[in-house]
């Protein structure tokens, strides 16, 4: 066996692992969370938004968007309000929910 066979080989062998174990998917299904208006916001690749009054011990369902969208990112800007950036079809948008906490609009 050659050095150029042996690198293919490797190289082979180490994109095997990668998805057979694969830490950046991993990553990527985690929730990502916010805190507004003294209530934490999670959301969820499953399109789910939960929310808690009390510092996550318990979690309410919020919204379901369905388990065609997947929520990237929640953010809360200065006047606390939340924007959740969503993923539909290889397509992304925000929605911003309204100051009373029950309807998202689009930003």
């Amino acid at each position: 066996m050659n050095r150029r066979d042996f690198l293919k080989l490797g190289g082979l062998a180490s994109a095997a692992l990668l998805m057979q174990f694969n830490p950046l998917g991993k990553m990527a299904s985690l929730p990502v969370e916010v805190r507004a208006g003294g209530r934490l916001y999670r959301g969820a690749n499953d399109g789910r938004v939960y929310v808690s009054e009390n510092a996550g011990r318990t979690w309410q369902m919020h919204t379901d968007f369905g388990p065609e969208f997947s929520i990237f990112d929640m953010t809360a800007d200065v006047r606390e309000n939340v924007h959740a950036q969503l993923g539909f079809g290889g397509h992304s948008f925000q929605l911003i929910l309204s100051p009373n906490g029950r309807v998202w609009r689009t930003a």
